[in-house]
């Protein structure tokens, strides 16, 4: 079989692609026919002829391959993307393996739920009317490049990579950063996820480089004032100053320093809150007084604790997690030797400190400073809410995407 008898096998009739958009239950279906000329005979996709009413610009369509499910904190984030969006004339669609489950939120984006493919994912491109894919895909499944040899190559589709550079848990992996360079060469447009990420990208790559800070999409409104110690009830906290830390548990976030820094101080008006949960069993042997091991903790009521608390720490694997601190106004407190992207919004002696890998007595000096100076830690949190509102903003990454598909889809080649 040719290629082109390829594309025409999946292009020659109609199709129905499962569109999830609305509630979280509700999926529905849209039929997709290939536009035929006046002897029925098929004349390919018509791409970029979309408009909008409002702006009188060109809609270019925008499909977002995300590998393996969607994350439920990522499903808030494409909503905004998707709104943000439209209003520069892009529509997205995200097409993924499916939604993590639990997922609480609203799914208000177009979403594709397929077993992604090539041969599925060229029939999305081609009956969806594409003119650009994100590939938002890791290096372990094995449709990745094929996609670029089917979406790039044959169907001459612009493509955008959304990533980190490399794997930051395995920077010097050979073979790896071969193949990642091979997607930014491949690529018309590259999307970091931090700026100091661009040392990863080849300086002959940097002309299409552009940052999208990796951030949440936040709406919490804050605690109102006096209610701080009346979660902390409610949680039956009963110490005066608290460190938090919030997450999935695991090995690489080094949780054994913090509860060791805990122990040293040895001050029972400090406690130590953890909320998440224990994946591979780091907390089994946690104990303590004033340890409070609250498992889980969802929606609101979450940013109410960590709004309760007053310092946030955690010594290794830096993510996300940041966000959500500097969203409550907790200055931020961790070890360093880990690298993520995330690390950029933390600045040393600002909003935050980064002691020295394994240094115990430095981690437990740096959290008391922080929980017995009343102004410096006001200080602190000032900064880092500036910082959440700012660098960490959704809207910072959504400017981002934006220059990225600009620059894409102004490309003539």
């Amino acid at each position: 079989m040719t290629v082109k008898g390829s594309i025409e096998d999946l292009t020659s009739e109609s199709r129905a692609i499962p569109i999830r958009s609305g509630l979280r239950s509700q999926t529905t279906a849209i039929n997709v026919t290939t536009p035929r000329n006046s002897e029925g005979h098929g004349i390919g996709p018509v791409r970029s002829k979309a408009t909008s009413s409002a702006l009188k610009t060109p809609t270019f369509r925008v499909l977002l391959l995300h590998g393996g499910q969607v994350p439920h904190y990522r499903v808030p984030v494409y909503n905004h993307l998707r709104r943000y969006l439209r209003e520069q004339s892009f529509e997205l669609t995200v097409t993924s393996e499916g939604i993590q489950p639990g997922n609480r939120t609203l799914v208000e984006f177009d979403f594709v739920p397929m077993h992604l493919s090539v041969r599925n994912i060229m029939g999305l491109v081609w009956h969806g009317r594409f003119d650009v894919v994100i590939m938002f895909v890791d290096m372990r499944h094995l449709y990745l490049f094929p996609t670029y040899v089917a979406v790039k190559g044959i169907m001459r589709r612009k493509m955008v990579w959304w990533g980190q550079g490399r794997d930051l848990a395995e920077p010097d992996a050979v073979l790896k950063n071969a193949a990642y360079a091979t997607e930014h060469a491949l690529c018309d447009a590259i999307i970091l996820y931090a700026e100091h990420l661009k040392k990863y990208v080849a300086c002959r790559f940097h002309h299409k480089v552009f940052t999208a800070n990796n951030t949440l999409a936040l709406t919490y409104p804050g605690l109102p004032p006096g209610n701080k110690e009346k979660v902390l009830r409610e949680f039956k906290i009963n110490t005066l100053k608290n460190i938090i830390c919030m997450g999935r548990f695991q090995k690489r976030k080094r949780i054994e320093q913090l509860v060791a820094a805990v122990r040293l101080m040895d001050r029972l008006d400090i406690g130590l809150i953890l909320v998440g949960p224990d994946t591979e069993g780091v907390l089994e042997n946690v104990e303590g007084a004033n340890i409070y091991k609250l498992g889980p903790i969802y929606d609101d009521r979450r940013f109410d604790l960590l709004s309760a608390a007053d310092i946030y720490c955690l010594p290794g694997a830096v993510g996300l997690s940041i966000v959500d601190a500097f969203q409550c106004g907790l200055p931020f407190v961790t070890e360093e030797g880990d690298e993520s992207a995330e690390m950029a919004y933390l600045k040393h002696g600002e909003n935050g400190f980064v002691v020295p890998r394994g240094d115990v007595r430095q981690l437990a000096k740096s959290l008391l400073l922080l929980l017995d100076d009343n102004e410096l830690r006001m200080r602190f949190s000032n900064a880092a809410r500036r910082e959440g509102s700012v660098n960490a903003s959704i809207e910072r990454l959504c400017e981002g995407f934006v220059q990225a598909l600009r620059y894409a889809t102004s490309r003539s080649h």
